[in-house]
Protein backbone atom coordinates (compact mmCIF):
# COMPACT_ATOMS: atom_id res chain seq x y z
CA UNK A 1 0.00 0.00 0.00
CA UNK A 2 0.92 3.07 -0.25
CA UNK A 3 1.74 6.09 2.41
CA UNK A 4 -1.22 7.75 2.12
CA UNK A 5 -3.09 4.33 1.92
CA UNK A 6 -2.00 3.44 4.92
CA UNK A 7 -2.42 6.86 6.64
CA UNK A 8 -6.03 6.61 5.36
CA UNK A 9 -6.60 3.03 7.25
CA UNK A 10 -4.52 4.00 10.50
CA UNK A 11 -6.91 7.28 11.05
CA UNK A 12 -10.14 4.80 10.94
CA UNK A 13 -8.62 2.85 12.61
CA UNK A 14 -7.98 5.09 15.38
CA UNK A 15 -11.32 6.68 15.66
CA UNK A 16 -12.71 3.38 16.29
CA UNK A 17 -10.40 2.99 18.83
CA UNK A 18 -10.91 6.42 20.62
CA UNK A 19 -14.52 5.56 20.04
CA UNK A 20 -14.56 2.51 21.67
CA UNK A 21 -12.43 3.26 24.94
CA UNK A 22 -12.66 7.03 24.85
CA UNK A 23 -10.31 8.74 27.85
CA UNK A 24 -9.04 5.26 28.03
CA UNK A 25 -7.36 4.71 24.58
CA UNK A 26 -3.90 6.26 25.17
CA UNK A 27 -1.17 6.98 28.33
CA UNK A 28 1.89 9.03 28.56
CA UNK A 29 5.12 7.64 27.71
CA UNK A 30 7.41 7.18 30.30
CA UNK A 31 10.57 10.06 30.32
CA UNK A 32 9.14 12.07 27.13
CA UNK A 33 6.54 14.70 27.80
CA UNK A 34 4.25 15.29 25.54
CA UNK A 35 4.46 11.62 24.07
CA UNK A 36 1.33 9.50 24.12
CA UNK A 37 0.66 5.96 23.40
CA UNK A 38 -2.17 2.90 23.16
CA UNK A 39 -2.91 1.81 26.39
CA UNK A 40 -2.58 -2.17 26.13
CA UNK A 41 -6.43 -3.19 24.98
CA UNK A 42 -6.66 -0.15 23.19
CA UNK A 43 -3.23 -1.58 20.95
CA UNK A 44 -4.79 -4.66 20.89
CA UNK A 45 -8.17 -3.02 19.75
CA UNK A 46 -6.54 -1.22 17.27
CA UNK A 47 -4.33 -3.33 15.46
CA UNK A 48 -7.25 -5.51 15.35
CA UNK A 49 -9.15 -2.76 13.55
CA UNK A 50 -6.41 -1.67 11.27
CA UNK A 51 -5.87 -5.05 9.78
CA UNK A 52 -9.71 -5.55 9.29
CA UNK A 53 -10.12 -2.15 7.44
CA UNK A 54 -6.82 -2.78 5.26
CA UNK A 55 -8.15 -6.16 4.32
CA UNK A 56 -11.02 -4.50 3.37
CA UNK A 57 -9.76 -1.80 1.71
CA UNK A 58 -7.65 -4.25 -0.17
CA UNK A 59 -10.19 -6.70 -0.74
CA UNK A 60 -13.02 -3.84 -2.18
CA UNK A 61 -11.28 -1.15 -3.20
CA UNK A 62 -7.35 -1.92 -4.50
CA UNK A 63 -7.86 -4.94 -6.69
CA UNK A 64 -10.96 -3.86 -8.53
Amino acid sequence: LKPNEMEFIDEIAIQLTENTFGEDTFENYRGNKGRVHFKEQALDFYNERYDEIESLYINLIKNK
